[in-house]
C-alpha cells in the first residue's frame, strides 16, 4: 500500500490544493500557513474521534459555505503481497473492480444552514467519477474498520492518554489475576464499610435525616455509602519513573520525559490494532520539549522503526529529520494564497555513509526562504561575514548558506527546485586533465550544464590549466555565463574563491595577512578554513561592501535583494 495524492478544497485556509504523497510525509513551513489544518483534513477523513466535532462555518475556506468541503486521498494497492493492500480490498469489495489498483477515499460535506453545520459523507472506490457511499452509523464509517489514526499532539497530555487507555494498557489476562481480583474485591468491600462508619459520615447522616423529614414525613433515613468498586480499579493509577536498582519513585513531571513516555504508550496502542487495522501516525511538532539529542533519537525511531510505516508529520526542527530517507517533503507556503509543493527525497547512494551530514544541511535549507549553495567552509565563512555585515539579520530574513562539502550540488538543487525554494549557487571554474592527452576538460562548465539540465556552455577541452587559462575561458563565454546568472542564479567563479577575492582586495589581503609573505592566494588555500577565519576577523565594512558589489561576488548582492 502506498499513499499517492491528496486534494483539499474549501477546507479552512485551503481553497484548492493538490499534493503528492508517500508513506512517510513531512510538512513544514512558516507558522500559521496551515500545517495543523492539513493534518486535520486527514483526521476528518480517517479519524472518527475528530468527526464527532462536526464541521462548522469556520471550517469552510473564508467561511464560504456556498461551496462544499471536499477531501480526496488516493492510495495504490497494486502490491498483492502486501497485507495492508489486502485489508483495503477486503473492505472496499463491490466499490472496487478486480483490475483497479488505485483506491480513492473522499469526504464531502455541504453546509446545512438550518442546523448550522455540515455532516461529512464518505465515499470510496476505484473510479474517481463513480465512488460508492461508505456505510455509516453516526460518526462511525466502515472506513474506521480499516484505518486506526494515532494522533500525537505537540503538547502531550500523558495522564489523560494513560487514563483513557488503561483498559488496553493494563489487561488482566493472567490466570493468577482471578484470585487477586477476588481478594481486591473483598478488601474493597471492607474498605467501603470502614469509610461508611467514620464519625464524620455518621454525624452528617444524623444531621441531614431530620431536615429531610421536615419536608417529607417518610419512614426513611439518609445514609452515606462508599462506592469504591473494582470497576474503577485503575481510576487513580499513574505512571512513575523508578531508577533501576532503587525503590524510590519519581513523578514523570518533565515535559521531555512525558513526551518520550507518550511515544512508548502509543507504540503499545499501535501494536494492539496492527493485525486488524492499518495504523496511521499523525504527529505534530515532535521536537517540542525535547533536547537536540532526544530529537535525533526520535528521528531514528520515526524514520527507521518499521512501526512507523505510514507517517504524516509537521516539524520546525532539522534534528527531527536527521535520519530521514524515502520521505516526501511537503512545503506549505503563503503567497497570495496558501500554496504547496512536494518532493520525494531518497538519500543518494553516494551519500549513504554520510546520510546524517547530508540531511542536516538539507533540512536546515528547506526551512529557508532563499538558499546560497557553496562548495566548502571557506566560502561559508567569508560569505557569512559579508552578509552579516551588510544585513545583521540576514538569517532571520530567511537566507541560509548551504555548504555542500564538495561539488555534488545536484541532490540539493533538485529538492530546492521541487519545493520552489529560490536558490543561488557559487562554484569554481575547475579544469581537469582529460585522460592521457595534454588537454583539460572544463568540468566547471560541465557541472553547470548538469545542474541546468541542458548544454549551454561548451565542454571542449582546452590546452592549459593555469589561472590565466581559466580567466580566458571565462571571458570567451561571458555572454552565456551572464545569461546563466540572470536566468538560473548560478554564479561561476572566474577562477576560484581565493583568486576572485584577490582580484577584489589584493592590497588589503597583503595588509591583513602578513604571514602570507606577499602571496595571499596560496596562504588562503593552505589550511583554508583557519586562514579564512583569520582574514574575516580583520576585514572591515567597506571591504564587505566592495566584495558584494564586485562582479566576482554578485551572488551576495543578488541574494540580499
Amino acid at each position: 500500500m502506498k499513499f499517492l495524492t491528496i486534494s483539499i478544497k474549501n477546507f479552512r485556509n485551503f481553497e484548492n490544493i493538490n499534493i503528492d504523497l508517500n508513506n512517510k510525509n513531512v510538512f513544514f513551513g512558516m507558522n500559521d500557513v496551515g500545517k495543523t489544518n492539513f493534518l486535520y483534513a486527514l483526521r476528518y477523513l480517517f479519524d472518527r474521534e475528530i468527526r464527532k466535532k462536526e464541521l462548522i462555518e469556520s471550517d469552510f475556506y473564508q467561511k464560504n459555505t456556498n461551496k462544499p468541503i471536499e477531501i480526496i486521498v488516493s492510495i495504490d494497492i497494486s502490491d498483492e503481497t502486501d497485507s495492508d493492500s489486502e485489508k483495503i480490498r477486503a473492505k472496499v469489495k463491490g466499490a472496487l473492480l478486480s483490475e483497479q489498483d488505485t483506491v480513492y477515499i473522499k469526504l464531502f460535506a455541504e453546509y446545512n444552514r438550518t442546523e448550522m453545520r455540515a455532516n461529512p459523507v464518505l465515499y470510496w472506490g476505484g473510479d474517481i467519477g463513480d465512488l460508492q457511499e461508505i456505510k455509516s452509523r453516526g460518526y462511525t464509517f466502515e472506513l474506521d474498520n480499516v484505518f486506526n489514526v494515532i494522533y500525537i499532539d505537540a503538547y502531550v497530555d500523558l495522564y489523560g492518554l494513560f487514563r483513557r487507555n488503561t483498559p488496553i494498557l493494563l489487561k488482566n489476562d493472567d490466570d493468577a489475576d482471578k484470585n487477586k481480583l477476588e481478594f481486591i474485591d473483598k478488601t474493597i468491600n471492607k474498605l467501603n464499610k470502614k469509610i461508611s462508619s467514620l464519625s464524620g459520615v455518621k454525624k452528617f447522616e444524623k444531621e441531614v435525616t431530620p431536615r429531610y423529614k421536615k419536608v417529607r414525613q417518610d419512614q426513611v433515613e439518609v445514609v452515606i455509602k462508599s462506592e469504591i468498586s473494582i470497576n474503577g480499579l485503575y481510576s487513580n493509577v499513574a505512571p512513575y519513573i523508578k531508577r533501576t536498582g532503587t525503590e524510590e519513585l519519581y513523578p514523570t513531571s518533565g515535559e521531555g520525559r512525558k513526551k518520550l513516555l507518550v511515544y512508548a504508550i502509543f507504540d503499545i496502542l499501535a501494536k494492539e490494532s496492527e493485525e486488524k487495522k492499518i495504523n496511521l501516525f499523525l504527529i505534530e511538532e515532535p521536537e517540542n520539549h525535547l533536547h537536540r539529542a532526544m530529537q535525533m533519537a526520535l528521528s531514528h525511531r520515526i524514520f527507521v522503526d518499521e512501526k512507523y510505516k505510514y507517517v504524516f508529520m509537521t516539524t520546525h526542527s532539522s534534528y527531527v529529520l536527521i535520519d530521514m530517507d524515502k520521505v516526501n517533503l511537503v512545503r506549505i507556503f503563503n503567497e497570495s494564497k496558501i500554496n504547496s509543493a512536494s518532493s520525494f527525497y531518497e538519500v543518494p547512494r553516494s551519500f549513504e555513509k554520510q546520510k546524517k551530514q547530508l540531511n542536516k544541511g538539507l533540512v536546515e535549507a528547506i526551512f529557508a526562504d532563499k538558499v546560497l549553495l557553496v562548495e566548502g567552509p571557506s566560502e561559508e565563512i567569508l560569505f557569512d561575514k559579508v552578509l552579516s555585515t551588510l544585513n545583521p539579520f540576514y538569517q532571520i530574513d530567511g537566507i541560509y548558506i548551504l555548504v555542500t562539502n564538495g561539488i555534488d550540488f545536484k541532490p540539493y538543487v533538485d529538492i530546492l527546485k521541487n519545493l520552489k525554494i529560490p536558490f543561488f549557487l557559487k562554484t569554481d571554474n575547475d579544469l581537469k586533465k582529460a585522460g592521457k592527452k595534454v588537454k583539460y576538460s572544463p568540468i566547471g562548465f560541465s557541472r553547470i550544464n548538469k545542474i541546468i539540465g541542458e548544454t549551454i556552455l561548451p565542454t571542449d577541452s582546452v590546452d592549459g590549466n593555469k589561472v590565466e587559462d581559466k580567466r580566458t575561458l571565462y571571458d570567451k563565454n561571458r555572454v552565456q555565463l551572464d545569461h546563466i546568472r540572470d536566468k538560473y542564479h548560478i554564479f561561476l567563479s572566474r577562477v576560484s574563491l581565493e583568486e576572485d577575492l584577490d582580484e577584489v582586495l589584493h592590497d588589503k589581503l597583503n595588509e591583513y595577512l602578513p604571514k602570507a609573505n606577499g602571496n595571499p592566494i596560496a596562504y588562503l588555500k593552505d589550511h583554508k578554513k583557519y586562514n579564512m577565519i583569520e582574514l574575516v576577523n580583520k576585514i572591515k565594512r567597506d571591504d564587505c561592501k566592495k566584495i558584494s558589489s564586485h562582479y566576482n561576488f554578485a551572488c551576495l548582492e543578488e541574494i540580499l535583494k
